[in-house]
């Protein structure tokens, strides 16, 4: 798969406004809410880009979707779990329970005690959608492999069925809930912006730099003026703008000091994403008690907050995260090679 330095440099902005979002959202709407409409659109993009060529098989597709998502995932949520059992008085809604657990580890929705849908890590909500998306897409791709195209078009389709039937059913069971939620729609728009990119649309820079500053700007003002619109108008398809921007200025990104720091905090957006609300939950509630009179939502408090989460993030994904995909990657292909490899072969592979 083709690596685009934009895109990397989007990442890195957006994870950058995840943070500030969750500090300053507590019990209403803030800025930033249009974070998880970049996500879908960007996963969307990347899915078709890693699947354009047609030669992805569903084993390869599957097992680098869970190898990339899974294992940090379920560390982050066993922390929150043996973090609610140990000290329950620093959680909400999040209580140390199996069945929770289990339902969370498995990307399975349920209703917490607050109402929410969220798993035991909050934020692990999208990741939610985002295996629903994969699993779609695993579905397609095994019955259209070789044809691209028509493994966007069958995703998209089983999508949008999905949420129909989901909005037609009219139920609060959580599951249906879930289905129904219009973001849903949004992976669909990344393989639009994808088609329009690979038939060689491109903004002129002049246009696209100032354009991407400007989808930016007009999603933080939808969010504020218009709470009510639907995120697929007021921030899918900005966002999908958003992105043709940025994948037109690829050209213009130089290697400075600048732009490597940028790329490295693209790279570890993931497990900034799950790392940072224990660092934000940690300056809300336990940095006060230390600090007289810190306000985590105040200005300084709000740039400390973005500087120690968005370096908690590079080092759980220098430390953690490459370390555990390389290791689980490194197995699944010993274990590979053992199941094709001839009987009187499989020792010496066991060996090496």
């Amino acid at each position: 798969m083709r690596r685009l330095n934009s895109i990397r440099i989007l990442r890195a902005v957006t994870a950058t406004t995840v943070i500030v979002h969750h500090v300053l959202i507590q019990g209403g709407r803030a800025f930033g809410e249009f974070r998880v409409d970049v996500f879908f659109v960007l996963s969307g993009f990347v899915i078709a880009l890693a699947l354009e060529a047609g030669t992805t098989s569903v084993r390869e597709f599957v097992v680098s979707r869970v190898v990339r998502i899974v294992p940090l995932y379920w560390l982050a949520t066993l922390l929150v779990f043996f973090g609610a059992l140990l000290r329950p008085d620093l959680f909400n809604s999040t209580t140390a329970d199996i069945h929770e657990l289990l339902k969370s580890l498995f990307f399975i929705p349920y209703r917490k005690e607050s109402g929410n849908i969220f798993p035991m890590l909050f934020v692990g909500w999208t990741l939610n959608y985002e295996m629903l998306f994969y699993a779609a897409s695993a579905l397609a791709l095994w019955r259209f492999r070789r044809h691209a195209t028509h493994v966007f078009v069958a995703i998209t389709l089983l999508l949008v069925a999905l949420f129909v039937a989901a909005t037609l059913a009219h139920s609060d069971r959580a599951i249906v809930v879930f289905l129904s939620y219009s973001r849903l729609l949004e992976f669909p728009l990344g393989f639009a912006v994808w088609f329009a990119w690979n038939a060689g649309l491109r903004i002129p820079v002049a246009i696209a730099a100032p354009g991407a500053v400007a989808m930016y700007a007009l999603m933080t003002c939808i969010e504020w003026i218009w709470p009510g619109v639907s995120p697929v108008l007021g921030n899918g398809v900005p966002t999908s703008l958003l992105l043709i921007s940025t994948l037109s200025l690829e050209s213009l990104v130089a290697d400075n000091a600048l732009t490597r720091a940028l790329l490295y905090l693209g790279d570890a957006s993931y497990a900034t994403y799950l790392s940072h609300p224990f660092v934000v939950e940690a300056m809300r509630k336990l940095i006060p008690k230390v600090v007289h009179g810190f306000d985590v939502r105040s200005t300084v408090g709000i740039l400390i907050t973005v500087v120690v989460a968005s370096a908690v993030g590079c080092l759980v994904y220098r430390y953690v995260d490459k370390p555990l995909h390389r290791a689980i990657r490194r197995l699944i292909d010993v274990k590979r090679r053992v199941v094709s490899a001839p009987a009187g072969e499989e020792a010496s592979i066991r060996v090496r």
